[in-house]
C-alpha cells in the first residue's frame, strides 16, 4: 500500500521526479491534514506560509485518495504552474487518473461568431486581418483556447467569443465543433478538473438559481489562494447590469441586421436610440461626484427612465423582427431580460439586507444590488462536498474566524503551517521616522524623501507598492528616473515584469494588482516598499453597508471586516519579498499608524517575526545584501 510518506521526504517519489526537491516537514504535515479531511468528508482551512509547497501538499493526497475533485485557483501564475509543472508531474505519478483544465467561456473561440463576423466585417481591413488570422489558427488548434492564438485586440475579442446571453447552445449550427462544449465534455469525463475562482462561483450561482451547472459533480473541492474567495464570491451572488451588456447587445443586433440586408429602418433607429441614451447615462454617472444612494430617484431618474423607454421601444420592434432568424429571436429574449434586470437595478432599494452601488470605470459602469450578509446567501453551498481552503495568508492574528464567518461555515478543521523561511535571518523591516499619517500628498512626498537613500544604496531591484493611483503617479514624478523607474500602466503587465528583470536596479511602481500573484524569483528583488496599510475606503458603498450591518448586530465593523481585509492584503504585499531559502530583503512600511493606533499590535503580530531597524540600519542592510547576492 502506497502512503503519503512514500511521496514526501529526501528519498520519496517526488524527490525522484523533481530536481532540487527540498524536504520540508510542513509539506508532509499539511498533506496529512488534507488527506484526513478528504477521507472524512470534512471542510478544512489550511494556511501554509510561503515556501511550504502547499500545491503538492493538496495534489498528492487528492490523487492518492482517488476522489473526483475540482481545484480552483485565483491567479494566472498558479494556473500556469499547475498546467505546465504540477499536473504533468501528477500524470506521471498517477497515470490512471484523468486530468482536465477548464476555463470560462470567454477563453474559447466561438466558431459560429467567427464565421458570422467574417461576413459582417468584410469591409473593415483592420478587424478582418485579425479574424482571418484566427480562422487560420482555428484550423490548426486542437482545443480552441484563445490563449494560444496570440494577442487579440479588445475590439475583436467579443466578436469571436460567446457569453451566456448570446450563446445558442445546442441550437448553434457549429455546436458539434464548439471548443467550449468540447472542453466541458472533457471535464465531465475527468477525475480532477482545474478551474479558476470565477468559474467555480459562477457555477455555484447557477446551481443556487436552479439554472443548471457548468462543472461536474465532485467529492472534493480545493480552493487555493482562498483569501480572495469572499470578495470574488460576492460578485456572483448579486444582481448587476453593466454598460458592456448594452454594448454587446447593440453590436450583435447590428451584425444580424447586416446579414439580413439592413432593410429594417425602424429597428435600426431604435437600436441607435438605445445606444444614445445608454451613452447619456454613462456620461451622467461619470460626472456625478456624490453618493449614489439616492441617485436613481433624484438626478438619475430622467436618464434611467429614458433608457427604460428605449429598451421597451426596441423590444416592441424585435417582436416583429424575431421571426426572421434564430439570432434575432435570441436578441429579443436578451432585450427582454435586460429590460427586466434594468428596472430591478434602478429602482430605489429600501431593504437593509442589500446595498445599491455603482462601479465606474473609464469604459463604462456596472450597477449592483448586493447582499450585505454574504454568509447567509452561500453558507449552505459548502455542504455537498469536502472543501479544502488553502492560502499563504488567510488567518488574522492566528485566527480563521473572519473567513469562516464571511463564508458562513460554522464547523471546519483549521491548521496553520509556518513558512520554512527564517525571516529573522532573511529579512529586516523599517518604518521611516516622522511620517505624517497617510491619505495626503504630503505623506507620499515625505515617504519618497525618506526611502531615497535606501533606493540609492540598493544594487538590487525594488517593488514600490501603493494603495492609490494618485500616490503612485506622484511618486513617479518625485523619483529621479535614470531609466530604471517603471510604472504600472505604461505597458502590458508581462512586458513590465520582463523589463523589471532586464533593467539593473529597477524600481517598479504599482498598485493593488501587483500585491499578489506576482513572483519574480531570481530577479534580484531585495526591497519591497508599501506606502500605507491597505484599508478599503470607508465611503465605498459595499464596505460601508457591511460594517453598518456588523455594528447593528452588536459587533465591530472595523475590527471584524475592514482590519482583517487590510492585514491579509498587507501580508500578500510583503510576500513578494522572500520566495526562497536564499533570498534576503528589506521591507519598508510607510504607515506610522501601526504604532499610534490600538490595532497596530494585531497587524504586527500578523507579519513574520523579523528585526525592525532605523534609517541608517536599513540603508546599511540593503547595501550588505546587495553585495552578498552579487548584484
Amino acid at each position: 500500500m502506497v502512503l503519503l510518506e512514500d511521496y514526501f521526504g529526501v528519498g520519496g517519489l517526488l524527490a525522484e521526479q523533481l530536481d532540487g526537491f527540498v524536504d520540508r516537514p510542513q509539506q508532509l504535515e499539511m498533506a496529512s491534514v488534507v488527506s484526513e479531511a478528504i477521507a472524512g468528508g470534512d471542510n478544512v482551512f489550511v494556511e501554509a506560509g510561503t515556501g511550504t509547497g502547499k500545491t503538492l501538499s493538496y495534489l498528492v493526497p487528492l490523487f492518492l485518495e482517488g476522489k473526483r475533485a475540482l481545484v480552483a485557483t485565483g491567479t494566472r501564475m498558479l494556473q500556469d504552474q499547475l498546467r505546465f509543472q504540477d499536473l504533468p508531474l501528477m500524470g506521471r505519478l498517477f497515470p490512471g487518473r484523468r486530468i482536465a483544465l477548464l476555463k470560462g467561456r470567454s477563453n474559447y473561440l466561438c466558431p459560429y461568431r467567427l464565421d458570422k463576423h467574417l461576413k459582417v466585417f468584410a469591409g473593415d481591413h483592420g478587424v478582418m486581418t485579425t479574424l482571418v488570422r484566427l480562422r487560420d489558427w482555428a484550423q490548426r488548434s486542437r482545443v480552441g483556447d484563445l490563449a494560444e492564438a496570440g494577442v487579440i485586440e479588445d475590439r475583436v475579442l467579443p466578436l469571436v467569443t460567446s457569453s451566456r446571453d448570446n450563446c445558442l447552445g445546442t441550437q448553434c449550427p457549429r455546436f458539434d465543433a464548439c471548443p467550449l462544449y468540447e472542453a466541458r465534455a472533457r471535464a465531465s469525463a475527468a477525475d480532477v478538473v482545474v478551474v479558476n475562482h470565477h468559474l467555480l462561483f459562477a457555477d455555484l450561482a447557477l446551481k443556487e438559481d436552479n439554472v443548471g451547472t457548468l462543472l461536474p459533480e465532485v467529492d472534493v473541492v480545493v480552493v487555493d489562494e482562498a483569501h480572495q474567495v469572499p470578495e470574488i464570491a460576492r460578485q456572483f451572488f448579486d444582481a448587476s447590469v453593466s454598460s458592456r451588456r448594452f454594448t454587446d447587445l447593440i453590436e450583435d443586433l447590428r451584425a444580424e441586421m447586416a446579414l439580413l440586408g439592413n432593410d429594417d429602418a425602424d429597428l435600426a433607429h431604435r437600436v441607435t436610440r438605445l445606444e444614445l441614451v445608454q451613452a447619456r447615462m454613462r456620461d451622467a454617472l461619470h460626472h456625478h461626484d456624490g453618493h449614489f444612494r439616492d441617485w436613481f430617484c433624484g438626478k438619475g431618474r430622467e436618464v434611467t427612465d429614458a433608457v427604460d423607454f428605449a429598451l421597451g421601444e426596441l423590444l416592441s420592434a424585435l417582436d416583429h423582427a424575431s421571426v426572421r432568424s434564430q439570432a434575432m429571436a435570441q436578441g429579443q429574449r436578451r432585450t427582454r431580460q435586460l429590460a427586466d434586470d434594468f428596472v430591478l437595478l434602478t429602482e430605489p432599494v429600501a431593504l437593509s439586507e442589500y446595498v445599491h452601488w455603482i462601479d465606474r470605470t473609464s469604459q463604462g459602469f456596472t450597477i449592483h444590488l448586493s447582499p450585505v450578509d454574504l454568509a447567509s446567501t452561500i453558507g449552505h453551498l459548502f455542504a455537498d462536498a469536502s472543501w479544502i481552503f488553502c492560502s499563504a495568508t488567510m488567518s488574522v492574528d492566528g485566527s480563521f474566524t473572519h473567513i469562516r464567518n464571511a463564508l458562513g461555515i460554522d464547523s471546519a478543521v483549521e491548521r496553520r503551517f509556518a513558512s520554512p523561511f527564517d525571516f529573522r535571518q532573511q529579512a529586516r523591516a523599517w518604518l521611516p521616522d516622522d511620517l505624517p499619517d497617510p491619505g495626503t500628498d504630503a505623506h507620499t512626498q515625505a515617504l519618497v524623501r525618506a526611502v531615497q537613500p535606501v533606493l540609492n544604496a540598493n544594487l538590487g531591484r525594488t517593488f514600490f507598492l501603493f494603495t492609490s493611483y494618485r500616490a503612485m503617479h506622484l511618486a513617479k514624478e518625485l523619483l529621479p528616473d535614470a531609466g530604471r523607474t517603471l510604472m504600472q500602466g505604461a505597458m502590458p503587465r508581462h512586458e513590465l515584469l520582463q523589463k523589471f528583470r532586464e533593467i539593473e536596479r529597477s524600481i517598479l511602481l504599482a498598485t493593488h494588482s501587483f500585491w499578489q500573484g506576482v513572483d519574480v524569483r531570481g530577479a534580484g528583488l531585495n526591497c519591497v516598499i508599501i506606502d500605507k496599510l491597505p484599508f478599503a475606503s470607508p465611503d465605498e458603498p459595499l464596505s460601508r453597508a457591511t460594517m453598518d450591518a456588523i455594528d447593528s448586530a452588536g459587533g465591530n465593523g472595523f475590527l471584524e471586516y475592514m482590519l482583517p481585509r487590510a492585514i491579509i492584503d498587507l501580508r500578500q504585499g510583503f510576500g513578494r519579498l522572500v520566495r526562497s531559502e536564499s533570498d534576503q530583503g528589506l521591507f519598508i512600511l510607510g504607515d506610522p499608524r501601526i504604532h499610534s493606533r490600538r490595532y497596530g499590535g494585531v497587524i504586527m503580530s500578523s507579519l513574520p517575526t523579523m528585526e525592525w531597524v532605523d534609517g541608517p540600519g536599513a540603508r546599511c542592510y540593503v547595501e550588505q545584501i546587495s553585495e552578498y547576492s552579487g548584484n
